[in-house]
Parts: structure tokens; C-alpha cells; sequence
């Protein structure tokens, strides 16, 4: 797990990009964790020293990486797309002779229903690591402002429900946007951007 999921709001939050394999490469030493689009290249490891690989998954029954990623970050909808991963991942590493339980799930909520269903992720696989949102993708289906008053009560209420399962909750920032500074100051545990821009007024 990145970071323990309860945290003073004096803490600074741990940072993540989300991009192909060679933007991960170009800034893996101004962040804690590295979230990859795409397949993992062969040796993505030995580039990136100690920080945590995270594999981004569209949908739960997207095909799994043959090289071990810490973690997969999985855009779900409910608790049972994080059961559907989970069962799936327990298969990949017997068949892969990886160690049970090494693939961690972080669950991504970026529509209505997930946040509808957040609730459903409290206890849906053991796997669970971090449950997070994105304002941007959820306004973008709304067709609403990401600053505004629904996705922010969205936002409270994906945090709600990290906080109810014991993991990790976590925030997609945009570059320059006011959902940026909303999701540190709700205590997001992690952030993760697609722009390394995004990240300038949470760096240490």
C-alpha cells in the first residue's frame, strides 16, 4: 500500500503520474509511484528504481501484464468489477507462480453510477488497495464544472467510502484546476496526474 490510508491534513500527499511507459520513465524521480498506460515494456523496472508500478486497466477483463506490476489501477463502476478483477488476478499469478495476493487493486470511480455505488467497494476483495476519484472524467459525463457543487459532493463521497473500506483514497488532478486544490485539501492520500504540471503545488 502507498501510504497509510488515515493521515493528518498537515501530511503531504504522495504523488503519482499516469502516462505511457516513456513519459513514466522521463519523471519517476519527482514522484512516489508510476501508473503506466499500455503494456509494461520489458525492463520497465530496472528504470525506474524503487517506486511503486502501477498498471492502468480500462476494464476488468483486460488482458493482465506477463512482468508483475505492484498494483493495477482499474477504472470500475462497482464492487463487482473489483470481485470480477480480483478473482482474475488470483488465476494470473497461479499461472504465473507469483506470490497469492501479490496484485493489489486500486479501484477508479469516474462516472455517476460508481459514485452511486461506492458504497458497494467497502468490502469487495481483499485485493482492494486505494479507491479513488476523477473529477474531470465525471464532469466531462455530466457535462457539468469540475469545480462545481456535484462533483465536489461526489468527491466527498468517494473519500467516505475509502475511508470506510481502510484504504487508500486517492484523486486525479488536472493542471491548474481548482478540483486539484479541492482533492488535497479533502486529504486525498494520493494524487495522481496525467500532466507533470499538475503535481508543482503538492511537491515537497
Amino acid at each position: 500500500m502507498i501510504p497509510a490510508p488515515c493521515r493528518s491534513r498537515s501530511r503531504t500527499p504522495h504523488l503519482a503520474f499516469r502516462g505511457p511507459a516513456e513519459d513514466a520513465v522521463r519523471v519517476a524521480g519527482a514522484v512516489d509511484a508510476l501508473v503506466v498506460e499500455g503494456p509494461l515494456p520489458p525492463g520497465l523496472r530496472g528504470r525506474i528504481g524503487p517506486k511503486r508500478l502501477i498498471l492502468a486497466l480500462d476494464r476488468p477483463d483486460a488482458p493482465l501484464p506477463a512482468e508483475a506490476p505492484d498494483a493495477v489501477l482499474l477504472a470500475a463502476r462497482s464492487g463487482r468489477d473489483v470481485a470480477a478483477l480480483g478473482a482474475r488476478l488470483a488465476v494470473h499469478e497461479a499461472e504465473h507462480g507469483w506470490p497469492d495476493g501479490r496484485l493489489r487493486i486500486l479501484a477508479a470511480i469516474a462516472d455517476p453510477l460508481g459514485v452511486l455505488e461506492a458504497r458497494g467497494f467497502v468490502g469487495a476483495s481483499p485485493r482492494l488497495d486505494g479507491l479513488g476519484f476523477d473529477g474531470a472524467a465525471l464532469a466531462a459525463s455530466l457535462g457539468t464544472d469540475p469545480a462545481g457543487e456535484t462533483v465536489a459532493q461526489a468527491r466527498a463521497l468517494v473519500r467516505l467510502a475509502a475511508a470506510a473500506a481502510g484504504v487508500t483514497a486517492f484523486a486525479t488532478l488536472e493542471p491548474g484546476g481548482l478540483a486539484g486544490a479541492a482533492a488535497g485539501r479533502d486529504s486525498f492520500d494520493l494524487l495522481i496526474a496525467r500532466d507533470p504540471g499538475a503535481l508543482t503545488p503538492f511537491s515537497r
